[in-house]
């Protein structure tokens, strides 16, 4: 017995099929077209951090620093990915002026750092801003710490002394505009072996300079101490300034 003829396909049959492949083209057509587009957005995006990160972190933010690291994956779906990280602020110590400068030293230069304390541990950290001292008008570049508590107040930063500097050089004083104005303060210049190689005392009215070798010397540190004072509040504060602190 023989076995029953298979049906003959028929003219919409073959329509039909030719009409499912068109779709099928169409479809992967288009997916196709949407990976092209996925992949040329990632690569701008790759291209704009690796050539001008600057610009980058003009659009994102000033709190965003862009690093060199881009990848635009394509497998059956598509990556693009760019990392960024949160800039990291205070605390981070940053390279120290060169050697042969007189750049002022910033806040972020210390490699070392105890703010304005109080002998129970209360105080105010240092920053950067610009003062004008013994009566002058002149706003000078200076690494400042505000002082609005009583008893022997004292901080410090450190610094690494630069290859081939030979001396570092400073004025000490206290903030004009400071509303209290009777305080002394003792601001000394020191080694990695507590020696102190120079200090001198400020005062409102005074604001001496001080000159220090540094030869051979790895690192100083920066301290200032309340000597005397009266009448400290919160309100009736002083701050006492670093100015211009810098190797040459």
């Amino acid at each position: 017995m023989s076995a029953p003829a298979k049906p003959r396909r028929t003219a919409d049959d073959e329509g039909k099929e030719e009409r499912k492949n068109a779709r099928r083209i169409a479809v992967i057509t288009g997916v196709w077209a949407c990976v092209g587009t996925l992949v040329t957005a990632a690569s701008g995006v790759a291209i704009a951090v690796i050539n001008a990160p600057g610009a980058v972190r003009n659009v994102v933010g000033e709190n965003i620093a862009v690093t060199h690291t881009a990848t635009a994956t394509v497998t059956s779906t598509v990556t693009a990915t760019v990392t960024a990280t949160v800039a990291s602020g205070a605390g981070t110590a940053s390279t120290p002026a060169e050697s042969g400068t007189t750049t002022p030293l910033t806040r972020r230069d210390a490699v070392g750092v105890v703010g304005c304390r109080t002998p129970d541990g209360y105080g105010n950290d240092w920053g950067d801003r610009s003062v004008a001292v013994a009566g002058s008008d002149e706003q000078v570049t200076a690494v400042t710490c505000r002082v609005n508590g009583t008893g022997a107040v004292t901080g410090h930063l450190d610094y690494v002394v630069p290859q081939n500097a030979t001396k570092f050089t400073a004025r000490v004083g206290i903030d004009r505009i400071s509303p209290n104005t009777s305080a002394q303060v003792r601001f000394s210049v020191l080694d990695l072996s507590d020696h102190v190689l120079a200090q001198h005392v400020a005062t409102y009215t005074n604001a001496p300079e001080i000159t220090v070798p540094v030869s051979g010397i790895q690192r100083i540190r920066l301290r200032m101490t309340v000597v005397k004072s009266s009448g400290v509040t919160s309100a009736n504060y002083f701050r006492v300034a670093w100015m211009n602190p810098s190797y040459r």
